[in-house]
């Protein structure tokens, strides 16, 4: 892995910032995972996902069958997210040497990728977000540059992989939520555990399915709300009681948006990424994967993704598999 760049000392107007990069007096929020791993951390709840649960997880797997997560990428896809939606091209193509546009010795293809590495089902690095000029465990937030990246945290900090005992919380299915304008809470993800017969514990990875993925892509007429069901603000203490590895969901943000009006804009996306150091994936395409897991009664399976290690960068694509 890419070392990480030494990071000058510099004096903003309202913060101390030490020489890596630390806030100094910085008081950070409640729950939150800051020091947990040491004071120069950069993986936060990756570190639950030891070599035993990953050992454990796959003996999870008894039938064989593979679910991926991950939207395609290519030429007519629906982009269902914020950024402008990837651009492939063909540099060389099988053509043009058939009918001798391109003269070479060989018959071969190449070609191109244009997006936004946020674009698709994809992974927040802890560089994506911070509050108050704070990124997770005290980092302060300028050291995320436009010229050099993200010189802490980025997501090449999670080039090894995710893997670990996935569980799926269908809350579309047990609460009958409103794809474009439900909530989940605290309450209802309790009662999906209890629908589903699972119990979410440490270092687990919670997929949460609200239904509106399935919802924007099956009806081109939805595609202008810009509304998403998603978790609640109370989710948070939720997820940080079972200790969980990483939460991901079938909408842009994982949390409902909009938000509470009184609180600050994504505070979901705050009180994760920056406070517990929680690891976050959007657009997971889980609706395959929830009709087997109503069929089967299982729930609970290997997840296995992983993020391109782009070296300082705030956040990778992902193709997630679930293996059950």
């Amino acid at each position: 892995m890419v070392p990480d760049e030494p990071i000058q000392p510099w004096q903003p107007p309202t913060y101390a910032v030490d020489a890596d990069g630390k806030v100094m007096g910085a008081s950070p929020g409640s729950p939150n995972n800051w020091g947990r791993w040491g004071p120069h951390d950069q993986r936060g709840t990756a570190n639950l996902l030891t070599p035993e649960r990953v050992a454990a997880a796959a003996r999870l797997v008894r039938s064989g069958r593979q679910f991926s997560l991950g939207l395609p990428i290519g030429r007519g896809q629906p982009n269902p997210g914020t950024r402008a939606a990837p651009v492939h091209l063909m540099t060389r193509s099988m053509a043009d040497v058939v009918v001798g546009d391109v003269q070479l010795d060989i018959e071969s293809s190449d070609d191109s990728v244009f997006m936004a590495l946020q674009a698709s089902t994809q992974l927040d690095a802890h560089a994506h977000f911070a509050h108050d000029h704070v990124l997770y465990n005290g980092y302060w937030a300028g050291v995320v540059t436009g010229r050099s990246g993200a010189r802490r945290l980025g997501v090449h900090h999670h080039g090894g992989g995710i893997v670990g005992r996935g569980v799926l919380l269908d809350a579309a299915r047990v609460g009958a939520t409103d794809p474009f304008e439900g909530v989940i809470d605290a309450a209802l993800l309790d009662a999906t555990e209890r629908d589903h017969g699972v119990e979410i514990g440490p270092g687990d990875i919670v997929l949460v399915r609200t239904g509106w993925l399935g919802a924007w892509l099956g009806d081109p007429a939805l595609r202008v709300r810009r509304r998403n069901a998603g978790l609640a603000i109370d989710t948070i203490e939720w997820l940080a009681e079972r200790d969980v590895a990483m939460v991901a969901a079938d909408n842009r943000a994982v949390e409902a948006i909009p938000g509470p009006a009184h609180l600050p804009t994504l505070p979901f996306h705050i009180a994760a990424l920056r406070d517990l150091g929680l690891l976050l994936g959007e657009l997971f395409d889980l609706d395959e994967l929830a009709r087997d897991c109503a069929s089967d009664g299982v729930y609970e399976f290997l997840f296995v993704a992983e993020p391109l290690p782009v070296v300082g960068a705030a956040g990778s694509p992902l193709n997630p598999l679930a293996l059950k």
